[in-house]
């Protein structure tokens, strides 16, 4: 028997923002459906309504059979840090189910049964992750309901995860910036825009035609209505001087509201836009160094106080300007430890790493702040100390409307926030950028922006990201191979590369 959940009539609000405006959706455990849309719009809210974690403001949810639902958020859950592995499994899946977690565990690239007697607290970022779709898995549920399941992950594990739930006997409704993901799982997507919800059958593809086509017709629709009014207000002037003299009154009131109407409209939703976010990034890079040695590494290593071995073991290295490098490695390889040597966070155990005079660096930092009282327009303005015109231009460059622009930080999207931290990088023309796992929780706008500014670059820029399309897409790059305590230069094609460190 085929098991449902159906939302009927769903809205959802929060204070007075309503996310959700009367939606109806329905899926069964034979789906695999990924939920798309830009930050803010109300994915994690959906996901919720669905594993009844939440309760919709109006509206019902019903369920046909006696269903069950294993719901993983983005982030694991701090009530669970101070229990041990141990612990975790057995109050999450019970004890008959461990041998079944650690099996997905070892799949997914964590030996959970070797660490069992340590806390989740201690666990990285990407073994939490492990840790909680292993026990999501292995309880089997009817409905796996996963937020960013990708969130943390090494590439490798990615490509694990996408076998674990394509061939996973319940339906999966999963949230996901992945495009790999979603073309290797989903076989349904659902859009959430505008406070609406819509589906379209098949995967990635299927759904960027889909949207394209609902976004041609929605700018013929907004075209025609801006013609309209234009027509309005070249009337109004005569249809006013007859309402004055007691012709067509009536008239004048209908066309009045017509044009106020349509106005208040037009103000509210900006002109719908093509996916394709062409920008173009001018100037990018100083140009200084131009195709110049801006770095050199020379045996490098680095092991932390009291620890048994080197994390970093005679790492020889060169950066040279206008170079695109990706850094590949598994989780806890020691990525992260490189990069804070290199920013001078933290000071090799011994070697050296030796910068040209006059490097001008930029660090991403995607959970950098701003003050929310501030504009789009004085955070970059600040942050740059440039003036409005120059900011203007950056903000431009990240897809800001002139209206957004100075709007304040507080009342802008996730998406729309992790695009003025771009703008603060990008717009520094810095020599050297250092982009630190960039692409986790970006909307697809955003990651357009991104992938954009990264190609059009001319600084060098050394990025770390599992995101397997957006290495793909990004263009004239070499790849760093971090395996075994060591970084390598490797001329290889991506998929071979990722061969190697599984």
């Amino acid at each position: 028997m085929t098991k449902t959940i159906a939302l009927k009539n769903i809205t959802q609000a929060f204070f007075e923002r309503v996310v959700l405006d009367d939606v109806s959706f329905k899926c069964t455990d034979q789906d695999k459906i990924c939920i798309v849309g830009e930050n803010g719009t109300g994915k994690s809210t959906l996901l919720k309504l669905i594993a009844s974690t939440a309760k919709p403001t109006e509206g019902n949810i019903e369920k046909q059979g006696h269903i069950r639902c294993h719901y993983i958020a983005q982030e694991f859950a701090a009530t669970d840090m101070d229990m041990t592995i141990e612990a975790y499994i057995t109050k999450y899946a019970g004890p008959s189910l461990f041998k079944k977690v650690f099996t997905n565990g070892n799949t997914l690239g964590f030996d959970l049964e070797k660490s069992k007697t340590k806390e989740c607290r201690s666990l990285s970022g990407g073994q939490q992750k492990i840790l909680a779709l292993s026990v999501g898995l292995a309880t089997s549920p009817d409905f796996l309901l996963l937020d960013e399941p990708e969130n943390h992950l090494d590439v490798v594990s990615r490509l694990e995860l996408v076998e674990l739930l394509a061939t996973y006997r319940g339906g999966v409704l999963f949230v996901s910036h992945d495009r790999m993901i979603i073309d290797a799982v989903a076989d349904k997507v659902v859009e959430i825009t505008g406070k609406k919800l819509y589906v379209t059958e098949g995967g990635y593809e299927a759904y960027v035609e889909h949207r394209l086509s609902r976004i041609a017709s929605a700018q013929r629709e907004y075209d025609k209505e801006a013609k309209r009014i234009r027509q309005l207000s070249e009337n109004m002037t005569i249809l006013k001087q007859k309402a004055f003299r007691g012709k067509n009154v009536a008239q004048y009131h209908k066309r009045l509201a017509e044009m106020s109407e349509l106005k208040e409209k037009h103000r509210e939703n900006d002109r719908p836009e093509d996916k394709k976010t062409m920008i173009t990034l001018k100037n990018q890079g100083s140009g200084f160094h131009g195709g110049k040695l801006l770095c050199r590494i020379k045996d490098l290593h680095f092991r932390y106080q009291h620890a048994k071995s080197d994390i970093l073991l005679g790492i020889d290295l060169e950066m040279r300007s206008g170079s695109h490098i990706v850094l590949l490695g598994r989780n806890g390889s020691g990525k992260s430890t490189f990069l804070k040597c290199l920013t001078g966070s933290i000071l090799p155990t011994k070697g050296e790493i030796t910068w040209a005079d006059g490097i001008k660096t930029a660090y991403f930092d995607q959970h950098a702040e701003f003050k929310s009282s501030h504009t789009a327009l004085e955070a970059i303005s600040d942050a740059l100390a440039c003036p409005d015109e120059r900011a203007r231009t950056i903000l431009g460059m990240m897809k800001f409307s002139s209206d957004k622009m100075t709007e304040r930080i507080e009342n802008l999207s996730g998406g729309e926030r992790m695009r003025i931290r771009f703008g603060v990088v990008f717009g520094a023309n810095p020599d050297f950028i250092i982009l630190d796992e960039p692409t986790n929780h970006l909307d697809e706008v955003t990651w357009e922006i991104l992938l954009d500014a990264c190609n059009r670059s001319k600084s060098m820029i050394l990025l770390v990201t599992h995101d397997y399309e957006f290495i793909s897409e990004l263009t004239h790059k070499t790849f760093w191979l971090l395996k075994k305590q060591s970084i390598t230069e490797r001329h290889k094609e991506l998929v071979e590369l990722i061969e190697e460190l599984r």
